[in-house]
């Protein structure tokens, strides 16, 4: 029994420890971000995208995981479909977030040239 327990308290020292490495990586990279950002922004309008585009990220992969973690009765419906669905039944659902996401997408596309030049390629493709 004793050895069970050294080895849940090494494994959780070794995920706490990993879980403080990763949360450092994430706080470097928001700064990295937010100085690229501050070369076509003002500093606060550069945190500001920053902190969306995280946010954002974070929503897409909850979205995403919860989507792969359900099980649809429906049979083998492609992922790509299901995706599609699902967020055009939020966007229905949730029309004023739709609406404040989709003015953010469009300021931040605005904003920033790289990223509606990268925005125009994708869909001249």
């Amino acid at each position: 029994m004793e050895r069970i327990v050294a080895r849940v308290a090494l494994v959780g020292s070794g995920l706490l420890i990993v879980v403080a490495l990763i949360a450092a990586a994430a706080a470097f990279l928001c700064v990295a971000i937010d100085r690229l950002l501050q070369v076509w922004l003002t500093p606060p309008l550069a945190a500001f995208a920053t902190a969306v585009a995280i946010l954002a990220a974070g929503l897409l992969i909850a979205l995403i995981v919860v989507l792969l973690v359900r099980r649809r009765r429906a049979g083998d419906e492609p992922f790509a479909v299901r995706l599609n669905r699902e967020l055009t039944s939020l966007a229905g659902e949730h029309t004023a977030a739709a609406v404040t996401v989709a003015l953010l997408v469009g300021f931040a596309v605005g904003a920033v040239p790289p990223l509606r030049a990268a925005l125009k390629d994708r869909l001249a493709k």
